[in-house]
Order: C-alpha cells, then sequence, then structure tokens
C-alpha cells in the first residue's frame, strides 16, 4: 500500500538510526549544538530569558530536566519551554531553510535525552531528524521571501517546526511508525497561528514572543511524543490532501515533493548558516562592513560624524525600524543599535543585549549618527536568487556601508555576510569560529574550565554514553 506523505515523513524519522546519518550530517548537528546551547546559556541574564527560567522554575514538576545556564531541574515539558525560549532569546541562533528551526525543535529532545539517560548518538540523532523534519515541512509551503521587497506572505509563519519538535522528540522516546505518524498528526494541530508576518509589522514593536513562540513549540514537542508513546492517536494525514497542514497555516500553495523528495538522502540541515553578529540575519551585511571600515581605519566612535548603511528591503518593515529599546529582543530587531556597539568595539557576545549595554547613554548617543536607506543591488540578487533560480535560501546579503569622519568618508561595499552562507567556503564558519562564540556567549555564566570541556563533549558527542555526561558541564 502507497504510504500517505505523513506516512513516509513518519517512517523516516522513526526508521532511521545514527547508523544511517552520513559523516558530513552528524558533524553539522554537533556543530549546530554547540552553536545554539551557546545561545542559550548567553540568554540566561537577559530580559526574554529571565522570564523564562522564572516561569519553568515555578510550575517545576518532576526535577529530571534541566534548564541550560542555571542549577535548576523541572519536568521535561517545562525544561524545553524555558529552554526553548532561552536558545531563541537573542536571536543569535543558526538558520536553516527556510528560517528559524534550531532553538524550536533542539529542546525538546534535548530534555527527553537527559530524563532518559539517553546517549551522545541518540540525541545527535533525533536533533538531526528533527531539523530535517522541519525543514521539509517548512519548504513545502509559500516561499519566505520571494515577493518584491522581501516581505513575507501575510500568514507566514513557524508552524512547521512543531513537526521537527514532535519528530526529535518521539525519536528519544523510540517510537515506532504507527506512533511516530500519531507525534506528527498531533504536531499539527499543536502548531500555533503564522504570526511571523504581525511581528515584523507591528508598529508599536510586537512583543517578545518574536517571530513565532519557541517554548510554546519546544514544549509541544515533549508532549505530542509523550502522548503518542500513550496511545494517543493523532490525525495520520495531516499533511496530506486539501485541507492538509499547508491549508491549515493558510499557505496559498504547497508542494509535498519537499518534504518527501531524497529523503534520508539529501540532507537540508547541511544548509545551514550560522551569525556572527547577535542579531537579525538582515543585519549582518552591515555589521560585516562596519567592523572592517573601523578596523582597517582605527576609527574612533568620537571621531565618527555619521553613518549611512544601504541594506536591503527587509530591513526596513516596521519591527526593524522600531526606534525604542525596552528589552533585549528590541536590541536584536534595532539596527542602529548593534552599529553603535560595532562602533563602541564592545566584544561580541550574548552580552551585547546585557543591561549594562542597553542602558549606555554612549550607544543610544550614537544611534542618532545613524541613517539606513534601501539598497537596490540587495533587491536584485535576492529577485535573482528566490524568484529566478527559485532557491529555498538567500545566499547573497549586498550593502554599502558610509563612515563619515576626519572630514571625509570611508565606504565598504560587501557582496556576502560573514557566517551567513551556503555555497562560498570563505564565508562559512569554522569549528573553530563557533568555539569560541560559545566561549563567549558562556562566560558570564560558566567558568574557563566548564567551558572547554563542554565544547569538547559536544565536539565528540557520539563518545558521551549519558547526556547527563554533558548537561552537568552545561550548567554552573
Amino acid at each position: 500500500m502507497q504510504l500517505n506523505v505523513t506516512e513516509q515523513l513518519a517512517t523516516f524519522a522513526s526508521q532511521t538510526g545514527f547508523a544511517d546519518l552520513p559523516h558530513e550530517v552528524i558533524h553539522e548537528t554537533k556543530r549546530l549544538l554547540l552553536d545554539i546551547l551557546g545561545c542559550a546559556i548567553g540568554s540566561v541574564n537577559l530580559d526574554k530569558g529571565k522570564v523564562a527560567v522564572e516561569f519553568a522554575s515555578k510550575v517545576g514538576g518532576k526535577p529530571e530536566a534541566s534548564i541550560l545556564g542555571t542549577p535548576h531541574k523541572v519536568a521535561s515539558p517545562n525544561a524545553a519551554f524555558a529552554n526553548g525560549e532561552l536558545m531563541h532569546a537573542l536571536d543569535y541562533c543558526a538558520l536553516v531553510p527556510p528560517n528559524h528551526i534550531t532553538a524550536l525543535v533542539t529542546p525538546p529532545a534535548l530534555a527527553l535525552a537527559e530524563a532518559r539517560n539517553a546517549s551522545g548518538k541518540d540525541l545527535i540523532t533525533a536533533v538531526a531528524l528533527a531539523h530535517e523534519v522541519a525543514s521539509r515541512v517548512g519548504l513545502s509551503l509559500d516561499p519566505m521571501r520571494a515577493r518584491k521587497g522581501g516581505l513575507v506572505e501575510p500568514t507566514w509563519g513557524l508552524g512547521f517546526d512543531q513537526f521537527g519538535a514532535a519528530a526529535g522528540a518521539g525519536k528519544i522516546l523510540d517510537l515506532d511508525t504507527t506512533a511516530m505518524t500519531d507525534a506528527l498528526g498531533l504536531a499539527g494541530y499543536f502548531a500555533p497561528v503564522p504570526s511571523h508576518n504581525k511581528f515584523l509589522l507591528s508598529p508599536q514593536g510586537g512583543g517578545m514572543a518574536k517571530y513565532g513562540p519557541a517554548g510554546w513549540i519546544a514544549q509541544g514537542g515533549v508532549t505530542t511524543a509523550v502522548l503518542a508513546s500513550m496511545g494517543y492517536e493523532g490525525d495520520r494525514s495531516v499533511l496530506d490532501g486539501e485541507s492538509g497542514f499547508w491549508s491549515m497555516t493558510a499557505s496559498k500553495s504547497s508542494d509535498l515533493t519537499r518534504i518527501t523528495g531524497q529523503l534520508g538522502k539529501e540532507w537540508n540541515l547541511l544548509r545551514v548558516m550560522y551569525k556572527k553578529w547577535p542579531c537579525c540575519g538582515v543585519f549582518q551585511s552591515p555589521l560585516g562592513a562596519m567592523t572592517k571600515l573601523i578596523e582597517e581605519n582605527d576609527l574612533k566612535p568620537d571621531e565618527i560624524q555619521s553613518v549611512l548603511i544601504k541594506n536591503e528591503e527587509h530591513g526596513h518593515l516596521p519591527r526593524f525600524r522600531y526606534g525604542e529599546i525596552h528589552h533585549n529582543v528590541d536590541a536584536a530587531t534595532n539596527l542602529e543599535y548593534n552599529i553603535a556597539l560595532a562602533a563602541y568595539r564592545v566584544p561580541v557576545s550574548a552580552a551585547w543585549q546585557s543591561e549594562r549595554n542597553l542602558k549606555d547613554p554612549r550607544i543610544h548617543a550614537f544611534m542618532k549618527k545613524v541613517t539606513i536607506e534601501p539598497y537596490a543591488r540587495a533587491e536584485e540578487t535576492r529577485h535573482q536568487e528566490l524568484v529566478v533560480e527559485r532557491r529555498p535560501y538567500i545566499e547573497r546579503r549586498p550593502c554599502s556601508v558610509d563612515v563619515t569622519a576626519r572630514g571625509r568618508t570611508f565606504t565598504k561595499t560587501v557582496e556576502h555576510a560573514s557566517w551567513l552562507s551556503i555555497d562560498n567556503p570563505a564565508f562559512r564558519a569554522t569549528d573553530d569560529d563557533l568555539a569560541n562564540k560559545f566561549r563567549a556567549n558562556a562566560s558570564e555564566t560558566l567558568n574557563s574550565t566548564k567551558a572547554a570541556k563542554a565544547i569538547e563533549r559536544i565536539m565528540h558527542l557520539e563518545n558521551v554514553s549519558k547526556i547527563d555526561e554533558l548537561v552537568s558541564e552545561l550548567v554552573p
């Protein structure tokens, strides 16, 4: 009997083991974990992170899974919630086509792996499958930024991540194919409404939930998998037909071959792009150009009279032009703020969004020197790649930065953002880059010895017999 799409995806998730993963998938999964675990630890003292930790600690439950960067242990759904919020708080997490995946699908597998004494191989397998499932469902929906100016479809959202969250959790629970199908069936019903565009177009900032509720999706991943393991039947055709998930989430179209095509042979997670600076991806190129300018010319903040940034039109949506900074999420979506930190050469880490920097009067004064305009070149390359070539990602991120100082104008134009590239090895993050990023993010929570042990355990995770051995290095 021909399996439907939901069943095919569930079969892939339930029957793929560590031995089936290509070497490059194993290695990239460990890099993803190194990156996202550091982001979580770096967020424990930020506005969004503190609320998440306090909430999960209050609701508590059986102390079976850790809240990263803290001494707290709570029930696995609550740990997944807190860690999802921590991982997504900075907007420093990696991007896997079509958008944010890692912060939303990793926490369920991690929480259950700790609760069930799973091995490092188990966690690698679960996290790899979680990314692949989420990415494939997401890419089957409307393309993210194909509209003129990089506008997102009005009903676009991160609900597709719910499938990855369920698959990763289900893998740790060793669900058989029927139960995994139920978990995916439940995921479609647990998925949040498509809120991505509402957040971007909110003139008053859009709040702290960002593009979608990471903690809610992570918690739902644990819940759907555990329910399925107990015999709670889900909709076993949730991805199929005219009323399938694509219709439920108000996508105008659906390409189910994006879910099943070359399943297990081609891996979307290998298209991951990392972030060098703790803020939105649309800011990465300008920050790279600005950093090069001030370093090459040894420009001091007081010497700089003005900064003109020409950047892609997507960065001119209301959320990115919201000028007030009340909390760390506002900082992550404000280019003027981040340019000011670069001008003052503040060491790059999660601390860019700390209270001391959010309230620094020097930073706020410098922000007034920054002007932002659309860049036609960026619109040309975006249209070429997403519309003409029908790529699932943007490879080039052109921008131009002019700095007026010392009675002259210094100009830097870039075509790619550092680390935010798939096809060009010169702009890819190395293992050492990601290890240094982890150290910087963890520096205010973990001592150097713990950080070094954590990096070692993550990059050799297949040799870890119990996840406790790793998690013990991720808490102070």
